[in-house]
């Protein structure tokens, strides 16, 4: 038993399903399930039960908790009064936007924190319209965000990974049997969209107005599962990055291209005035060359 699998453990709990868990520690799903699995061989019993729709305890799953919550306040009070007598390690700050995870994101940066662990890696999930000010401000060294409105006079960029804009609706909808679609065929459907203050709310509004028309936004959400859900059930049409739609893909849900091309990149922004930290250009270096092999 690993304490990061009972940190795992206590994750799940936590979220109350794998997905939400996994996001919120930066891994993939697949990852997450084999340290659980990992855990349960190694304690000899199932803790969770995952005949439900909805992840839920079993008994032998709760009276863990109890333990693990000890487990993992006693470790993390170990680590503070042990502290005291380390070096302190150079410190890499990264602000992200929610979407990492759907990206691919999460592995390179679990693959450099273990070719590097003498750099003290902190990333931090935030909001987009926050990510780029607390830039400015020097509150983080680096930041991936969305290109959409990036100033490049005042932020230098890395280009990570290209997206580009879709249409999700249920298998059953009309539109559900076509090749592509013009956005001006859906100027009558409702939508289901990111919430406002997003970029892909902003990129996927200004997409229907160049297309001649005002989205009537039916349901706005932060979670993308969401989004996928009520597509699913006919509530309205999602539009939606393809690479973000296809981590959520489900079966009763169709994915067609547009006609019309609207781009996205998720960057890595960082401020041109100040000269990055040794630990931030180590990071750009790494991705540099892992993003070209």
């Amino acid at each position: 038993m690993e304490i990061k699998q009972v940190q795992y453990f206590l994750a799940i709990v936590e979220t109350g399903s794998f997905s939400a868990a996994a996001d919120n520690l930066y891994i993939s799903q697949s990852s997450l399930s084999k340290q659980i699995i990992a855990l349960e061989k190694s304690l000899d019993v199932q803790l969770f039960d995952r005949s439900k729709r909805k992840v839920s305890l079993t008994e032998a799953g709760k009276v863990f908790e109890n333990h693990a919550q000890n487990f993992n306040e006693l470790y993390k009070s170990m680590l503070v009064e042990i502290g005291e007598f380390r070096n302190t390690l150079p410190t890499l700050s990264i602000a992200a936007i929610p979407v990492i995870a759907q990206y691919g994101i999460t592995t390179h940066i679990a693959k450099f924190r273990a070719a590097y662990p003498d750099i003290n890696l902190v990333l931090e999930e935030r909001e987009a319209s926050t990510v780029l000010p607390a830039l400015t401000q020097n509150k983080y060294d680096l930041a991936f965000v969305r290109d959409y409105g990036v100033d490049t006079q005042q932020f230098s960029i890395l280009e990570v990974v290209a997206d580009k804009l879709m249409v999700a609706v249920s298998k059953s909808h009309p539109l559900a049997y076509r090749e592509t679609i013009s956005l001006t065929e859906l100027s009558n459907e409702n939508f289901i969209m990111f919430n406002k203050g997003t970029l892909v709310y902003e990129l996927a509004i200004n997409a229907c107005r160049s297309a001649g028309f005002e989205p009537r936004v039916f349901y706005s959400t932060l979670r993308g599962a969401s989004i996928i859900g009520l597509a699913a059930s006919n509530s309205g049409v999602a539009l939606m990055m393809e690479k973000v739609l296809n981590y959520y893909r489900r079966p009763d849900v169709v994915a067609i291209p547009l006609k019309e091309v609207f781009t996205s990149k998720i960057v890595i922004a960082y401020m041109k005035e100040k000269k990055p930290s040794k630990p931030a250009k180590m990071f750009i270096r790494y991705m540099e060359k892992n993003l070209n092999e």
